[in-house]
């Protein structure tokens, strides 16, 4: 993808805010009701990322109704790799089915990300969801430790992931199955990483498949089994899915490989406060010697296993489990808007293994930790989870639910 040449420039963070600026007064002009804001303050630990600082103001508009329309999580953002990293992200809720999402970031150094995406799952009556999402990230953060569920920290490496990807997403619903069909595209390059004292990957592990970058063009097909009352914020339920992907020179890729996937969610609510939610997820991933590095079976994250950094353990295959009690605290209205307030202990285990005969559930990687959660029903929830593994401490911050 062609890019400017002046969005490398030191002005162009300038330029974001005014974007972001002109953005927020068409809403604020715009919008029927009020706009509240809840300014928070940032500390994050992660282990690949190490400590960054930062302020962030949140911003909410409601409709005359008191639902939430716009949701505005822009921050200023401090980090030693980074440097200064200003964002600006806007998340709309036109009707509650439907959503969109706009983030733009630059940082001072190589880091930046922009990224669209939009979803509707209330079409043709209800029985038809579509989402759509096209980025382009460069992320110097990345980590490689080598392959394997016993790979050393001595193996250690950085590098930048330079990614531009698009993907759309049909799903037709039949009660209470889904059919499910998806495209997607991507070209991956890999360049030498922002973390000096680290080694380039390259230079540590030479010979990795998908150092060289690589075009990836693949279609997937899924069935789902779903009962739960809510997509975004469950909680009460079952989703039990089957999916598959085919990546293939024939659809323009550099590899083929094969991606197959099963996955069971569960919510449990009990005593009005708690839901239960528990995830168990076995993913294998056939021809994976054809497969680049970044695309191989992968624990560790704020998605997977809390108590590593993104990317920790990767090999061909994985198996991923997850349970978390998900406890209201509180109650109240902040700002003008009703908030629940949560607490979420949890357990999280999970490996990847090279073999298709290897034993999912031997060795095991294990993290535990507490997640403290503030969700605005019935479309978002912002999350910070402090997990603890056997390489220490890690914590993550976004939106939305780890599942």
């Amino acid at each position: 993808m062609m890019r400017p040449r002046n969005w490398r420039s030191p002005t162009f963070a300038p330029r974001l805010a005014a974007i972001a600026a002109a953005i927020l007064v068409s809403l604020a002009t715009t919008a029927p009701a009020g706009l509240t804001t809840i300014p928070i303050p940032e500390y994050i630990t992660d282990p690949n990322e190490g400590t960054t600082i930062g302020f962030l103001p949140l911003l909410l508009l409601t409709d005359p109704e008191g639902r939430l329309e716009h949701f505005v999580a822009s921050d200023l953002r401090f980090n030693r790799t980074t440097g200064w990293f200003p964002s600006f992200r806007l998340f709309g809720y036109p009707t509650s089915r439907q959503r969109y999402v706009v983030e733009l970031r630059k940082s001072q150094k190589i880091d930046e990300e922009y990224d669209a995406e939009y979803e509707n799952t209330d079409l043709l009556d209800g029985t038809t969801s579509v989402i759509a999402n096209a980025d382009y990230v460069r992320d110097s953060l990345q980590r490689f430790f080598g392959f394997g569920n016993d790979s050393a920290m001595s193996g250690e490496s950085n590098h930048t992931v330079r990614r531009f990807s698009t993907q759309l997403g049909i799903a037709r619903r039949l009660g209470s199955f889904e059919l499910q069909g998806q495209g997607r595209f991507a070209n991956v390059g890999i360049g030498r990483g922002g973390v000096r004292r680290l080694p380039f990957t390259g230079e540590l592990h030479p010979g990795t498949l998908g150092l060289g970058g690589s075009t990836i063009a693949a279609l997937g097909f899924g069935l789902s089994y779903d009962t739960r009352d809510a997509r975004n914020l469950p909680t009460r339920g079952t989703l039990a899915a089957a999916r598959t992907e085919r990546v293939d020179r024939a659809l323009g890729a550099s590899q083929s490989y094969t991606r197959l996937g099963f996955e069971l969610r569960r919510f449990i609510p009990f005593h009005d406060r708690f839901v239960l939610a528990g995830r168990a997820e076995l993913t294998y991933l056939l021809g994976a010697d054809q497969a680049p590095f970044f695309e191989r079976s992968q624990i560790g994250g704020r998605e997977s296993v809390r108590g590593f950094g993104d990317g920790r353990f990767v090999d061909d295959h994985r198996f991923l489990a997850n349970a978390e009690l998900r406890t209201r605290v509180l109650s109240r209205e902040i700002f003008d808007l009703p908030v629940d307030l949560e607490l979420a202990p949890f357990v999280d285990a999970g490996r990847v293994f090279g073999s298709l005969l290897t034993v999912p559930l031997a060795s095991l990687h294990v993290a535990g930790g507490l997640g403290f959660r503030a969700v605005v029903r019935p479309t978002v929830v912002g999350y910070v989870d402090l997990g603890y593994g056997s390489e220490g401490l890690a914590a993550f911050s976004g939106i939305d639910y780890p599942f």
